[in-house]
């Protein structure tokens, strides 16, 4: 069985996410410069360590490659796969796999319109009263931080644009991705699924970025503060987590550990 798990505010949240938590019942899982950035309880570090001893545990993020290697306590647990940049990247045994990158590459070269021209397009509406910076992350995608207050309503029209062109859009918090459809954490999640003889998989996400990943898996865990929990009428083969923030990655660790002694149990008669 395959664990596949979005990051931020899925597995691990930052620190306005722990405001009024005892520091006994949390743990700092990532740092920057030595100042800690992400953080989990001590009961879902405990629960992930013991699941992955048992099932195989897939790390998924729209983070680079070296924004994911910030997470100390993933760096200490030997993972096998690892997804970045949104599944334009898998790191095999720590290593870049040089094959699907490049397969990614050629594949918005030849089906997305070039980010150049996503950059001309944006600037019709783009000010510096709500936008703030832009980045391009491992020459796979777009994002920007921005202020969430003064977007304007011409935004919409602008995603329209975009999603004619094979790309996706998000917002999250301050983040606004613009993403190629094919730089997607579903295939990504598929090529390690069929190299591993086509286990069953449990995945947990809460962006629409999750969505294409969650679509695969055999079972499905979102928590109720992200994106998807806003159209959930429009999906009906997720589960949503009763709990909230940091105590929503918990819950998820939990449910995770049920399913995989449900399965177990099946496949031993």
């Amino acid at each position: 069985m395959i664990f596949a798990s979005d990051l931020d505010r899925t597995l691990i949240y930052s620190e306005k996410f722990i405001k009024g938590l005892s520091k006994e019942k949390i743990e700092v899982v990532e740092r920057k410069k030595e100042e800690p950035l992400s953080y989990m309880t001590k009961e879902a570090v405990k629960n992930l360590k013991k699941l992955h001893e048992k099932i195989l545990f897939v790390p998924v993020t729209t983070r680079s490659i070296e924004q994911y290697r910030r997470i100390h306590l993933l760096n200490h647990m030997n993972i096998k796969y690892a997804i970045t940049s949104n599944g334009g990247n898998i790191l095999i045994d720590g290593l870049v796999d040089k094959e699907w990158n490049d397969f990614i590459k050629r594949t918005i070269k030849k089906e997305c319109v070039s980010f150049k021209d996503v950059f001309l397009k944006f600037k019709e509406i783009e000010s510096k009263e709500w936008v703030i910076k832009k980045r391009v992350a491992d020459d796979l995608f777009i994002y920007y931080i921005v202020n969430k207050n003064y977007i304007p309503k011409e935004l919409d029209s602008f995603i329209k644009w975009l999603e004619e062109r094979s790309f996706r859009v998000s917002i999250q918090g301050r983040k606004m991705y613009f993403v190629p459809k094919c730089v997607s954490k579903g295939k990504a999640l598929s090529y390690i699924k069929e190299r591993e003889g086509d286990k069953d998989v449990i995945a947990a996400g809460d962006s629409l970025l999750d969505i294409p990943m969650l679509k695969i898996a055999d079972h499905s865990i979102s928590p109720p503060h992200g994106e998807i929990y806003q159209i959930k009428e429009k999906i009906d083969f997720i589960d949503f987590t009763k709990q909230k923030g940091i105590f929503a990655g918990e819950e998820i660790l939990k449910k995770v550990e049920e399913i995989s002694q449900i399965e177990k149990s099946l496949y031993s008669f």
